[in-house]
């Protein structure tokens, strides 16, 4: 948590985390924590989120307790309401992907990493502008970059065109920035484990928001 100055404005950052994680360990693997920003991790019902099919939450349940979450938080601490990010992994990068669709103007950017996007290319390019960052794994065979049919289970949208679509939507109102990262599998390298992979997840998330960290 950073010091606050007295009439500061902070940032706030939600993580949601991927199938099968919790919000406490997604925080310390991700290394969030390290931001100049309050950020809440919320653990799903299940530990997974819509609108994936094996979630036990519907997209409304989850959206509910979302911003229940940030209306809490903007009770205790002194949250700028114009820098309001989420920032999701895997399926958590699905639930991100339909906040910003339904309610961009709640937040101030979005980014996911290796996301499980089921959201079409449609329903993405609908609604207002938010700046969008895309971060996928080249090598990831648990969502593969370029998409995947699983039958019942959904399609899961190529990285190129869930960007593409965000592209199209944004046209030149807000920013869209894809990084695919040559080598990277199903993960969020960050601190010690980022040197092997070329890319500090968090903190590139953390410069896209123009949210500061601590260096220590």
């Amino acid at each position: 948590m950073p010091q606050i100055e007295e009439g500061e404005l902070l940032p706030l950052i939600v993580g949601i985390h991927g199938r099968g994680d919790n919000g406490y360990d997604f925080l310390v693997g991700t290394n969030l924590g390290v931001a100049n920003a309050v950020v809440v991790t919320p653990t799903g019902r299940g530990l997974a989120w819509s609108p994936a099919p094996y979630a036990i939450t519907t997209v409304e349940q989850d959206t509910a307790l979302i911003e229940a979450i940030i209306a809490d938080i903007s009770t205790a601490y002194p949250i700028d309401p114009h820098r309001v990010y989420l920032a999701g992994f895997s399926n958590g990068g699905g639930l991100v992907a339909v906040l910003a669709t339904n309610n961009p103007e709640k937040y101030a950017g979005a980014a996911t990493v290796a996301g499980a996007i089921r959201t079409t290319p449609g329903e993405l390019t609908a609604g207002a502008p938010i700046d969008y960052l895309n971060i996928h794994g080249t090598w990831d065979d648990v969502v593969p970059y370029a998409g995947e049919n699983r039958g019942g289970g959904g399609v899961i949208q190529p990285a190129r065109d869930v960007t593409a679509a965000f592209a199209q939507r944004n046209g030149g109102a807000a920013r869209t920035v894809h990084i695919p990262v040559e080598g990277m599998g199903h993960e969020w390298p960050a601190g010690i484990w980022a040197p092997s992979r070329g890319i500090d997840v968090t903190e590139t998330i953390l410069d896209f928001f123009s949210v500061s960290w601590d260096t220590d």
